[in-house]
């Protein structure tokens, strides 16, 4: 298999395999990997509600010092290594005791197309 082959898979018997990428990374900018997410399955993604137990979608807006953004960027890294941790740590439990979960974090210099386009 071609993912076993260049070790982003580890193939095991009985047809199972191992994950042997990190759980936290950053995909390329503009990378395929990102294009697909961005083209296949980011409108899938927010199509959700939010609304269930463990949920919540939050946007934050703000103005901080450029400065200051690259240390945002540390903290929500290690939200993530946090997730991913808790992820390895919960394969002990019972598949019926765990749930799938997503999350995304996300954080750029960005303003709204639609209100760009009413500034004066």
């Amino acid at each position: 298999m071609q993912l076993d082959r260049i070790g982003i898979i580890e193939l095991r018997p009985l047809n199972r395999y191992r994950l042997k990428l990190a759980k936290a990374f950053r995909w390329r900018p503009h990378g395929p990997v990102m294009n697909y997410f961005r083209d296949n399955a980011l409108l899938d993604y927010f199509s959700g509600g939010f609304n269930g137990m463990g949920e919540g979608l939050l946007l934050v807006h703000g103005s901080v010092s450029r400065s200051l953004a690259p240390s945002f960027m540390e903290r929500m890294q290690r939200v993530a290594q946090d997730f991913a941790q808790q992820h390895q740590a919960d394969q002990k439990l019972a598949e019926k005791d765990r749930e799938g979960y997503t999350l995304l974090l996300a954080m750029r210099s960005w303003e709204f197309e639609a209100f760009a386009m009413l500034r004066r």
